[in-house]
């Protein structure tokens, strides 16, 4: 079978309708190595931007809370005892210890390791070991925690420590009603991890901005994905959307007479026979559109909300400054790459792996769940622990974050090593990078470049 003419501009499809503020200007080595540049972020960007921070999910009940650390900065997000969420700097106002010291938790009351001073959860100072003791007064009033920014979107919690910033829904624009046909609030957290790598945390945010390295280093998406022929969307704010089509083969190969191996177990699990596409690969992508739909009450999933597109392919946003929503049907990552507190040369990459469970009150128990583009991932009955490693943990095979990730992880390091080159200049970017040069320029405007 011959495959379809496909001429370059067609590869990609651009939409620019929010411009830089500050112009396209050159990508260089200094922001990915420069102690200096990262000084300055730790104020432009992380203290001025909005920030995914966590799961609403893990702050459900009175008490409970989780720490969220941006470089030096550590925040306590709880829920109160009326039930809301708050976010407080995690630094007692008696003599700037931290407070709370785990990731998470729950707890009646926050109280300071040193000195023992106790905080509600609402950040309320309500104990003061021997006030007494302060001539000048101990007032509970004018000394609990100091708060920031807090609000959540779809399950996720946001802050921002800038209080003169716009609001979360001006800040992302148009991207949360995009994202809300998926349901993310709905959807179970699998897995939690964090990896520890030898690179800048731009380095590892500019890999999820492009797709000109998937054919050298991601061989296996050529068997279901078209990242060749893909739609980009820049957004206000440095924000930025891609979307690949998927139950297709890379329009750069020769069509297979057959579906592919990742493609033919994902049909069979939809009640499809691999044999009747012999030989029209091409018209698998509209099939499963139809099938899905089809099976879907009886797989215990609703897909009234998303598109016939939706259905098949995957759409990943990149929000400025540094967190990552990839969407399929079923499954969702949420994936943040996170400063060194000390070193620009490291930095810490997070995932969060979610699925939809099928709702068994619509589900047909004979029914397989489909879920496409994943292993099966028995669903754990608590919530599952963070699991930390290193870069050299998934290199000896010993972790991965699956395959594609882990090829990743694989070649970021010799990125960040050869930025300290003599020999490295200016990034010198194609029109598949259009994101990279986007996201930069937003860069620039925040560091006031």
């Amino acid at each position: 079978m011959s495959q379809p003419a496909t001429s370059d501009a067609d590869r990609y499809v651009l939409t620019n309708e929010y411009p830089s503020p500050a112009g396209t200007r050159p990508v260089t080595p200094e922001r990915y190595i420069s102690t200096d540049y990262m000084a300055r972020e730790s104020d432009a960007v992380w203290g001025k931007t909005w920030l995914f921070a966590g799961l609403v999910s893990d702050v459900q009940e009175a008490g409970d809370y989780f720490t969220f650390n941006v470089g030096r900065e550590s925040i306590v997000i709880s829920c109160t005892e009326e039930g809301d969420i708050k976010a407080h700097y995690n630094v007692c106002q008696h003599r700037s210890a931290r407070v709370l010291v785990n990731d998470m938790g729950s707890l009646d009351a926050f109280v300071c390791p040193y000195h023992g001073w106790a905080y509600k959860p609402d950040g309320t100072l309500f104990h003061v070991p021997d006030p007494d003791r302060f001539s000048q007064g101990a007032p509970c009033e004018q000394l609990s925690l100091k708060p920031v920014r807090v609000e959540t979107l779809h399950g996720m919690v946001w802050i921002c420590m800038d209080n003169e910033a716009a609001s979360l829904a001006d800040f992302l624009g148009p991207i949360p009603d995009l994202i809300a046909p998926f349901r993310m609030q709905d959807m179970t957290l699998i897995e939690d991890q964090r990896v520890r790598l030898e690179c800048n945390w731009k380095a590892v945010f500019d890999n999820f901005h492009e797709l000109y390295h998937v054919e050298h280093i991601h061989p296996q998406h050529a068997l279901i994905f078209d990242c060749l022929f893909c739609n980009t969307d820049l957004y206000d704010r440095g924000h930025s959307r891609v979307v690949i089509e998927g139950f297709t083969v890379n329009t750069r190969q020769a069509v297979p007479e057959m579906p592919t191996e990742i493609m033919a177990p994902q049909m069979v699990a939809l009640g499809m026979d691999p044999e009747d596409f012999r030989g029209r690969v091409h018209d698998v992508r509209d099939a499963v559109q139809k099938k899905r739909r089809e099976m879907g009450p009886a797989m215990g999933h609703n897909y009234d909300l998303l598109s016939d597109d939706q259905l098949s392919d995957i759409v990943q946003y990149n929000l400025f400054p540094n967190s990552i929503i990839v969407l399929q049907p079923e499954n969702m990552l949420l994936l943040s790459a996170m400063p060194h507190p000390t070193d620009p040369n490291k930095c810490f990459f997070d995932k969060y792996t979610f699925i939809m469970e099928p709702d068994p009150s619509i589900a047909d128990p004979k029914n397989v769940s489909f879920n496409m583009g994943q292993d099966a991932t028995p669903i754990p009955d608590e919530r599952p622990e963070r699991d930390e490693f290193t870069q050299e943990d998934i290199i000896a095979g010993d972790k991965t974050m699956t395959i594609t990730l882990d090829q990743d992880i694989h070649f970021i390091r010799d990125v960040q090593n050869g930025m300290h080159s003599r020999g490295a200049g200016e990034a010198w970017l194609n029109d598949d990078e259009c994101r990279i040069q986007h996201y930069h320029d937003w860069l620039n405007h925040y560091m006031g470049d």
